[in-house]
């Protein structure tokens, strides 16, 4: 073997090793340029919900992007300066329930905390979970929420877990974050409140669907105000101000001025929604749920006698079975939760989500449409429905299959009200019976009589039955 040969080999072994560490700090290289530019950014755009199992992102969610938070950093106020500059009933509620709670605080009120992200906790920062703080139903069926950072995420269904977003444009002039949204009576107008305490609104496109992704527009002569709905009757904006108080429109313009709504109220309120049975329920100051005495709730005082639900809530909707989801404070874990009613009344507990799912899953019961639960939450749906009428004969539609379900609805409610009307006609000639109800009419009225007996009985021998009878004169009729 000659000297060249020998040397030649040490050299190649040497580029050989060169080549092969090249190789692998080249691929290291890759493998972090991925997981920082590709994993770790789409994974920003997902939020997912702490209490629940991943699932995989919805496909029919809109194109939506991560928006940049314009909000300046370098603000050093204190956490009770903070508290003072948004010194609404909302957040003085949440400091006398929760004021101790420091992270809960943190984690509820975006500028402390839930806009950034980090919350500092004796000089050491905490990182704030994301979460759902005020949800609603659009028309297509998707799930809109704003989250405790005050943006909007959205996700296709309830039981879904992936949520998407932040939203392009959530935030009122890039740097407000939202309380609450809702609807107008068409339905594709987005309405929100700030923690500016205005009114905003997201216009239609051009082709006349919600467009999520447009920019806020600020609506005049609504001010001062935490929460909006619409009147089930006259479809006139109702606002809750920033005291608890509150005021209603006197047209349907919503940027008319507002005037002080008197009611039987006793104290100040934080949200209002209309129940499956047409009631209006009340979150008050203390985050509990209470149901108005009456249909006609403007001249009814809260049900106090029936008492609260046991969860203290943030926010409630509907779901399609009837039972309500609630956003449940859970201060142990810093947070709202997402839970659900085991029975169709507004004071049967709230139990967590996986525990509810089963539940669901082996008995499948259907008591509220989409519709419904839009209503519930917006209070009105009269134009929607109006919009829907007048196009029934345009083909372009029909395609859609929330149009086509909602358009059915209206078609078996129109039969229904024609069979009603025509059977009205013929009743004069016919001797139509129904036995079934007769014969319950009978068996009530013959209770009634043993109840009237008892009575008179009772009274005989009552020797306050003088003073008795002039208090409730009804007695008197028993004789």
């Amino acid at each position: 073997m000659s000297l060249n040969s020998n040397t030649k080999q040490p050299k190649d072994k040497l580029m050989q090793s060169l080549f092969n560490f090249g190789v692998i700090s080249l691929f290291i290289v890759i493998v972090v340029l991925v997981y920082k530019y590709v994993i770790v950014t789409d994974y920003q755009k997902l939020r997912v919900e702490g209490f629940a199992d991943i699932e995989t992102l919805p496909t029919n969610l809109p194109s939506i992007t991560e928006s940049q938070d314009t909000e300046s950093q370098d603000t050093e106020l204190t956490k009770d300066e903070q508290l003072s500059s948004q010194n609404t009933i909302y957040e003085k509620s949440l400091t006398k329930l929760y004021g101790d709670n420091t992270r809960l605080m943190c984690s509820m009120l975006p500028n402390l905390g839930g806009n950034t992200g980090v919350c500092q906790i004796n000089n050491s920062p905490v990182v704030i979970y994301q979460f759902p703080v005020h949800m609603i139903k659009l028309i297509d069926g998707t799930i809109l929420a704003v989250f405790n950072d005050g943006r909007l995420y959205q996700k296709d269904s309830m039981k879904s877990t992936i949520w998407a977003g932040p939203i392009t444009n959530s935030l009122p002039q890039d740097i407000i974050p939202l309380r609450m949204i809702t609807l107008s009576t068409d339905l594709v107008t987005l309405l929100g409140v700030g923690y500016d305490n205005n009114l905003y609104m997201k216009s239609p496109d051009s082709k006349g669907f919600i467009n999520l992704t447009a920019v806020w527009k600020k609506v005049p002569n609504n001010s001062s105000i935490i929460y909006v709905l619409f009147d089930n009757l006259t479809d006139f904006m109702i606002s809750i101000d920033v005291k608890g108080k509150l005021f209603t429109k006197t047209n349907n313009d919503i940027s008319s001025t507002n005037q002080e709504l008197v009611t039987k109220l006793d104290r100040p309120v934080l949200r209002l929604y209309y129940d499956i049975n047409a009631y209006m329920l009340a979150i008050d100051d203390k985050f509990n749920l209470y149901q108005f005495g009456e249909l006609n709730w403007k001249t009814a005082p809260l049900n106090t006698s029936r008492g609260f639900n046991n969860s203290k809530l943030q926010d409630l909707m509907y779901d399609n079975d009837g039972k309500l989801y609630g956003l449940v404070f859970n201060p142990n874990s810093f947070m709202v939760q997402i839970m659900k009613q085991n029975s169709i009344f507004y004071l049967s507990d709230f139990v967590p989500l996986d525990m509810q799912l089963t539940a669901d899953n082996a008995t499948q019961d259907f008591a509220m449409s989409d519709q419904d639960i839009i209503k519930s939450k917006t209070g009105s749906l009269y134009e929607f429905i109006s919009s829907l009428s007048s196009s029934y004969n345009d083909d372009s539609v029909d395609n859609d299959p929330n149009f086509a379900y909602q358009k059915q609805i209206i078609e078996n409610q129109a039969r229904l009200r024609n069979f009603c009307s025509n059977r009205g006609l013929t009743t004069a000639n016919n001797n139509f019976e129904n036995y079934d109800l007769l014969a319950s009419v009978d068996q009530n009225n013959d209770k009634i009589g043993q109840l009237k007996n008892i009575i008179n009985n009772l009274m005989t021998y009552e020797p306050d039955s003088v003073m008795l009878k002039e208090k409730y004169p009804i007695l008197s009729l028993q004789e």
